[in-house]
């Protein structure tokens, strides 16, 4: 059985440190790691929650896909959730998230789905 190491790897973005470990067996299991990962606080820094920025909004549209059957004629593959606008990217039957399902199956193409995060903070001590 082969050994299992840990690399660490910390943030690029200059005075993070943030960090992941990335374990493998071989060294050439590394290969296919980027040398510049960011953490998720830099690398989608708008989609970031913080008082700055307590809230984000992301709509998914949903798209029909189609492939072309063994005799030519295109046919309905399914539905699926991807960016409002760019089929080419909707991928999922299923989306989901803390405290909503939203299957494909129950929709029809066009239906968008607008998934809202707040932070709310509490009052300051008085």
């Amino acid at each position: 059985m082969s050994r299992r190491r840990t690399h660490r790897q910390t943030c690029t973005h200059t005075g993070c440190t943030a960090h992941r470990d990335i374990e493998y067996t071989a060294r050439r299991d590394l290969d296919d790691v980027s040398a510049t990962w960011k953490c998720r606080k830099h690398d989608k820094p708008d989609e970031y929650l913080t008082r700055d920025n307590p809230e984000q909004t992301v709509v998914l549209e949903l798209h029909p896909k189609y492939r072309t059957n063994l005799h030519g004629e295109t046919v309905l593959l399914g539905n699926y959730w991807g960016p409002e606008g760019d089929p080419d990217r909707a991928h999922h039957g299923i989306e989901s998230g803390p405290g909503f399902w939203a299957d494909a199956k129950n929709f029809p193409p066009g239906a968008r789905l607008i998934v809202t995060a707040r932070i709310e903070l509490p009052d300051p001590p008085a």
